[in-house]
């Protein structure tokens, strides 16, 4: 889970229209969205406890629906009125972001990049399957994309959440990090994985992993004289050149290739 920080950058809501009555495709259902207002405390504390296996302290429901600088979206079902999907995010300059996170992006980016991190995206079982986190998610991308310094966007996931998974992948999200003994929960430590998803020219950092993954890509292409040179370059750039600036330049062309 990502610490609050005072630093948070606040973005602009003022482009939605939060008046306005949707209808589903292919459903019935008509919905509305609107940001948390005071008095949602204690429907989103029971949503929460519903979805999450995680107990946020009371002073967190406050701030998401107090302090402006969470995008705190919600879904609602227009016949009820009740919140039906959640979607609470915040953007913090890299340099703030929990250190296991601030390797998140390429070092060429300064550390007053910053980077949006979801704290909670949940749906209602019951109105599960039609779309909902897609539409909470989408709206918060395109609020991404007016904030151009935001080079990423970026959650944790339990490591056993295989239908969480599969919805950020299929929302093009990435895995980057794996984070060992990352929750406590019911007294148990649990391991957490890291996906991101880049936007506004953003790209994560080059490693080992994403050299044998393109390897790995080129070999099933049937592409091996392209992979042999890439190494061939590689090897070349680390054992034999002794002149650091040649160095450095060569590694960056071979991060392009790769």
């Amino acid at each position: 889970m990502q610490t609050s920080s005072s630093s948070s950058i606040l973005l602009n809501l003022d482009i939605f229209d939060t008046e306005s009555i949707h209808v589903l495709p292919n459903s019935n259902l008509s919905i509305t969205f609107r940001f948390l207002r005071p008095g949602d405390q204690s429907e989103v504390k029971i949503l929460c406890r519903d979805w999450f296996p995680i107990e946020y302290p009371d002073k967190w429901y406050d701030d998401i629906v107090y302090d402006k600088k969470y995008f705190a979206l919600a879904v609602c079902d227009v016949c009820t009125q009740q919140i039906i999907g959640l979607i609470v995010a915040n953007i913090l300059p890299i340099e703030n972001c929990n250190r296991e996170d601030q390797q998140i992006l390429n070092r060429i980016f300064s550390l007053t990049a910053s980077a949006c991190y979801i704290l909670i995206l949940g749906v209602v079982k019951e109105y599960r399957r039609q779309g909902l986190a897609n539409l909470l998610l989408e709206n918060l991308l395109n609020t991404l994309y007016r904030h151009e310094t935001c080079k990423a966007v970026y959650l944790h996931v339990l490591h056993s959440n295989k239908q969480a998974i599969q919805f950020y992948q299929s929302n093009l999200f990435q895995y980057r990090t794996h984070l060992p003994y990352y929750y406590l929960i019911k007294g148990e430590h649990l391991d957490a994985y890291c996906f991101v998803r880049y936007l506004n020219g953003g790209y994560p950092p080059f490693t080992l992993t994403d050299f044998a993954t393109n390897a790995w890509s080129y070999l099933t292409q049937i592409k091996p004289c392209r992979l042999l040179n890439t190494i061939r370059y590689f090897l070349t750039d680390k054992f034999l050149f002794t002149d650091y600036y040649k160095r450095t330049s060569t590694y960056r062309q071979i991060s392009r290739i790769v």
